[in-house]
């Protein structure tokens, strides 16, 4: 388990007298000291990591001279007549890559030349069926160029989130570029006869940019090179004919034009990429599906538990995409982060759309909102509703002030609670 220096001087402090074999590294082995274990070995050792992580380990024990070490050791493991097949550092089952399954800052630092090693290394264009690259935040998409022309692949993710991630999340806004990387997106769908690819997820910043220019009618050429791919992708799929399902209805199937989910697919789930359709009976083939407006994927019932916010009314994935529940004791709905602004300015506590109504009292002259509790126990902050008979206010004692001081006050109970702060002011 040491680190490579120290093993060199454990070997190199060794006595004469030991029959331990001594290794003196050559120079140009110097960086990769992996040239005297063997392919079994190193296989042994990449069992422990990650799928993405094997082949990055397989990559840089690879030298670029004449004389690899990887080759040294790979040739002498086929050399070996005991051997049936040569160990592979990589693996060999790649229909599934998924840079989520390495820690997130190394995921960010791999460059474009990473990315196209490692698709090389493992031959994705032959093999690679589902492609993630969550958290890659530091390519431009050069690196994707050996998936050129894949009639494999099913499914590519350039989202650059990992799963029930807020895409807006991301800052600054990642350097994937959208002119590099429809290029090789149209060498894949360019075959309609051969291609497979049946599930894409943008960048949200290609995506909103070109909901936004549709929107306003205004177009930048970058941004209609992507709305017109997004055309020729749905035309695609809308020329393979509808799918049916077990029942033999058909699935509608195509690209989202709303707001956050523009540019993003319908009917299909983003975890098993089953199709259904909205108003299709729910059975067997067909699961209940929802689209979560936080991480911006649709999801079927069998792969993701999703609800309703109890406010905006918005769907959001459970316990990963809305967290905060609503403060009643006796309330089960659930509180998305976009709505939980609405909450008491005192104690912080967020209650359902339902629920606040009963709980909470929000002054009509500025934005302060107290829930009951708060404003019984802070009188002189809080926000309480005038009782008295002719008599509407629904006000914090600070607005109550003001308003006496500009004379448009003229209920007696609201001038009393508001006399306390005169003698603060004082």
């Amino acid at each position: 388990n040491l680190p490579y220096p120290a093993m060199v001087s454990s070997l190199e402090r060794l006595p004469s007298r030991s029959k331990r074999r001594r290794v003196a590294a050559r120079d140009d082995d110097a960086a990769c000291p992996v040239y005297i274990l063997s392919g079994e070995i190193l296989k042994e050792v990449a069992t422990y990591l990650t799928p993405p992580s094997r082949i990055l380990f397989a990559i840089a024990i690879t030298c670029t001279n004449n004389i690899s070490p990887y080759e040294i050791i790979m040739a002498r493991s086929r050399s070996n007549k005991n051997q049936k097949s040569p160990p592979s550092i990589a693996g060999t089952d790649w229909a599934t890559l998924d840079f989520g399954l390495i820690e997130k800052d190394l995921a960010a630092k791999l460059s474009d030349n990473d990315i196209r090693g490692v698709l090389l290394h493992i031959d994705a264009a032959n093999k690679v069926k589902r492609l993630w690259l969550t958290n890659c935040t530091n390519i431009r998409g050069i690196g994707l160029r050996p998936l050129s022309g894949s009639t494999l692949i099913e499914k590519i993710d350039l989202s650059l989130v990992g799963k029930h991630c807020n895409p807006s999340n991301i800052m600054p806004e990642p350097p994937i570029s959208c002119d590099i990387v429809l290029p090789i997106l149209d060498s894949i769908i360019s075959n309609e006869t051969l291609c497979r690819l049946k599930y894409l997820n943008f960048p949200k910043g290609w995506r909103m940019r070109a909901y936004n220019t549709a929107k306003s009618g205004s177009s930048t050429e970058t941004q209609s090179i992507f709305q017109a791919f997004l055309a020729r992708y749905d035309q695609m799929l809308q020329n393979r004919g509808p799918p049916k399902n077990h029942s033999g209805i058909d699935l509608e199937i195509g690209i989202f034009g709303r707001h956050n989910s523009y540019g993003t697919q319908y009917n299909i789930c983003h975890q098993c990429t089953k199709l259904f359709r909205h108003d299709c009976p729910v059975g067997d083939d067909n699961a209940e599906h929802y689209f979560c407006s936080a991480c911006e994927r649709e999801y079927c019932e069998n792969c993701v538990t999703t609800t309703g916010c109890g406010i905006c009314s918005y769907g959001f994935c459970v316990g990963t995409c809305i967290t905060h529940s609503c403060a009643s004791p006796n309330c089960d709905e659930k509180v998305c982060d976009e709505c939980k602004q609405y909450w008491c300015d005192k104690c912080y506590r967020t209650w359902c759309d339902e629920c606040c109504s009963r709980n909470c009292l929000d002054c009509e002259w500025c934005t302060k909102r107290y829930c009951h509790e708060c404003s019984e126990n802070d009188e002189m902050n809080g926000v309480l509703r005038c009782d008295e008979y002719d008599c509407v206010n629904i006000a914090c004692s600070s607005c109550l002030l003001k308003r006496l001081q500009e004379g448009e006050l003229d209920c007696m109970k609201c001038i009393r609670k508001a006399t306390p702060l005169i003698k603060q002011l004082k």
